[in-house]
């Protein structure tokens, strides 16, 4: 009788944690979904010297899909190598810190995470060079992860809310292809989501992001201390740099001996249609404000190992500038020429992070010399 009386007391008091526990919780999400903002705001500050700052920097924008908060100070931000400072100016553009602009720019630079440069400051990136040595003013409009699809949707954007450029550089990258075709979908206003949005529950997922924000917070401080001593540093015997699958993917169809590559939604040739029909559609909006139009390519490490320095990267988007860019910029024989003269591995080490196809400082040392040579030391 004893030990039923006591399995009852036992049972009483884990239900009571139970419910304190749930009335806690419930209490948190109704603090969170009318405070949230407020409390994430009043502790900017301290959250700007940790390491989870991005989750909150990084925000989804209602039509060109994601781009940087505003203001951003951000000091602690983990690269490759170490810490950087990542900043922004009054408009979310990656920029010097503190820094406020009008809406009037020389040029705009826009592309994915190599045109935002990550991982390094602002001064150290190619725009950040260029814009110093030149004076003219400059916008970064680049952001980890676009694609000709955002490229479009964010430039119409911007114009159609008083921004003026003179002229607009898009750096195209090689994940370009797969990023527009495998992750972005584009309607008739330019509006930009991701491809099969009901199946990963992506409107209840932004709807708990935007209403409950101090929580998806902790649970991305929670996910990324979970796996932040996951090792991908790690090099083989013969020093050749280890990349992530997904990287090794992305980078591949530039060599790939066949149309359709596991993985990729479309064929090499049907997407690469797909983006270059995006890409005029720019084009054409640029041309009737009077505005000038550039075009960069460049290569990955994959593609100095495995690719020509003709590459199909390179043929596609030398054919599109034809009659359409002022400018078509091709950084694919700096690099060739600089791996012919020493090996693969020695250029790659040089401009490259380590086990990352993106460009170290000295990488963007030699992008900045070839703008300021084409739009400077020219004009």
């Amino acid at each position: 009788m004893i030990k039923i009386d006591n399995v009852i007391l036992f049972s009483r008091f884990l239900f009571s944690i139970l419910k304190i526990l749930i009335i806690t919780f419930i209490l948190i999400l109704i603090i969170d979904f009318f405070f949230g903002q407020k409390i994430l705001k009043k502790f900017d500050y301290f959250f700007s010297k940790s390491q989870f700052y991005e989750r909150i920097i990084r925000v989804d924008h209602p039509v060109y899909h994601h781009t940087l908060r505003k203001n951003i100070n951000y000091s602690n931000n983990v690269g490759f190598t170490g810490k950087y400072k990542l900043c922004s100016n009054n408009h979310g553009f990656k920029s010097k810190c503190g820094q406020l602009d009008g809406k009037n720019y020389a040029f705009a630079f826009i592309g994915d995470s190599f045109t935002e440069g990550t991982p390094i400051e602002y001064e150290d990136s190619f725009v950040g060079m260029f814009e110093k040595e030149t004076g003219y003013k400059t916008a970064n409009l680049g952001i980890v992860s676009y694609s000709p699809k955002i490229y479009l949707s964010k430039i119409n954007f911007l114009l159609k809310e008083g921004f003026k450029f003179n002229h607009v550089v898009v750096f195209i990258d090689i994940s370009d292809f797969y990023d527009d075709t495998n992750f972005y979908t584009i309607n008739k206003n330019f509006i930009v989501s991701e491809k099969n949005s009901k199946k990963k529950n992506l409107k209840r997922k932004k709807f708990l992001r935007k209403n409950f924000p101090l929580t998806n917070f902790w649970m991305f401080v929670v996910k990324k201390y979970k796996f932040k001593d996951e090792n991908v540093n790690k090099v083989e015997n013969n020093g050749l740099p280890i990349f992530l699958d997904k990287v090794n993917l992305k980078g591949k169809w530039t060599y790939s001996k066949l149309d359709k590559i596991e993985g990729y939604d479309f064929g090499i040739e049907k997407g690469h249609k797909i983006m270059v029909d995006h890409m005029t559609q720019l084009y054409n909006i640029l041309n009737k404000k009077g505005i000038k139009m550039s075009l960069a390519v460049y290569p990955w490490p994959h593609q100095l190992q495995h690719d020509l320095q003709n590459s199909l990267h390179v043929a596609i988007w030398k054919k599109f500038c034809d009659g359409k860019c002022e400018n078509f910029i091709n950084y694919f024989p700096i690099f060739f020429q600089d791996m012919n003269n020493s090996s693969y591995l020695q250029t790659y080490k040089k401009f490259y992070f380590k086990n990352d196809p993106h460009f170290n400082k000295k990488g963007h040392k030699v992008l900045a010399k070839e703008l300021i040579e084409i739009f400077y030391k020219h004009e």
